[in-house]
């Protein structure tokens, strides 16, 4: 059964932890290029994390949206 309450509760609390891990990432990668290290793994990984934080986003939207029309 959908619970919109519960799917939103959990889904700020992925953005929460996507947006935490995007900043590692983020952290790691310019630590990476001050040492003149290859930073490409690591910008595919915050690629893929970013793509992972815009499906959340996006659900989130859905959600909300299907709570306005109700």
């Amino acid at each position: 059964m959908f619970e919109p309450d519960q799917e939103i509760a959990q889904l700020e609390k992925s953005l929460v932890e996507i947006n935490l891990l995007v900043s590692r990432q983020t952290a790691r990668i310019e630590r990476l290029a001050e040492k003149g290290g290859d930073t490409t793994q690591a910008k595919a990984v915050l690629r893929g994390l970013k793509e992972v934080l815009e499906y959340f986003r996006t659900q989130q939207r859905m959600i909300l949206d299907t709570l306005e029309q109700g």
